[in-house]
This record gives structure tokens, sequence and C-alpha cells, in this order.
């Protein structure tokens, strides 16, 4: 009997609160209360996160420059180089995968390579030759201004 007696004191106490938060003015008075308090705390809470925000803030920006010094007392300072290694690498492993993956058999994937890089080597040559004789028909072409000795 005593648990029975138990949920009944619980039951009695929920309806009490129930009907206690039902009134307007007790609403009101709680939730102004609530208000105010949570008012203050998120005050303290906002401080206490801006002062932590700039600390981490800071640190971040001196570590960052730290770094950045660092970079570049090991880093030659022309970055070109390494841009092209970089780019070289990548169309190396691009071909090396495609190889890989590719549909046909070995033999006929090779032979396909081979005929494409030797029609972009031939097509290289060509531009560089016609390049040539384009850079050597515009130098012999243009007028002279070697000086004749008579300017007085």
């Amino acid at each position: 009997m005593g648990n029975s007696r138990k949920v009944q004191n619980w039951a009695r106490g929920a309806v009490k609160l129930g009907l206690l938060l039902t009134d307007p003015k007790v609403r009101s008075t709680i939730s102004d209360t609530f208000r105010d308090n949570f008012g203050d705390v998120s005050e303290h809470v906002t401080d206490k996160y801006s002062d932590v925000k700039n600390r981490v803030s800071d640190q971040y920006e001196n570590v960052m420059d730290r770094l950045e010094s660092m970079t570049d007392r090991f880093q030659p300072r022309n970055q070109w180089p390494a841009r092209v290694g970089g780019f070289l690498m990548g169309a190396g492993i691009g071909v090396g995968l495609g190889i890989l993956f590719a549909p046909a058999p070995g033999t006929e994937t090779r032979d396909t390579v081979s005929e494409k890089v030797s029609d972009i080597k031939n097509r290289v040559v060509q531009s560089a030759s016609s390049a040539g004789s384009k850079i050597r028909n515009t130098v012999t072409s243009m007028p002279s201004t070697a000086s004749t000795g008579t300017e007085g």
C-alpha cells in the first residue's frame, strides 16, 4: 500500500503544478525571473566566449606568422620549378592510372600510347620549326637600323 500512496502523492503534486502553471500571473512571474537570470548568465557566457575567442584568434595569428616565416626560410624563392614539378608528377600519376584502368589489353594500350606520344612529338617539332621560320622571316624582313657613319 505504500507504493500506491506514493504514486497518488506524485500525481497530486503534478496536477497542482499543472494548475499553478496555468495561472497567467504565475507564468509571467516565472518567465520574467527566468529571462532576468538567463540574461545575466548569457552576458557572462558571452563575455567569457569573447575572451576565449580573442585569445584563440591571437594564438592562431601568432602560429600562422611563425609558420609563414619558417616556410619562407625553407622554401626556394622561385616557386615556378616546384609548381611545374607538381604538375608533371600529377600528369605522370594520371597516365599511370589511365594505363592501369584502361579497358584494352596492355599491348594495345602501349601501342596507342606510343602513337599518341609520337603524334604529340611531331606536332611539337612542327610547331617549333614553324615558329622558328616565322621568327627568321620577321628578323630578315626588319629594316636595318645600322648607322651609316654620315651623321653629323
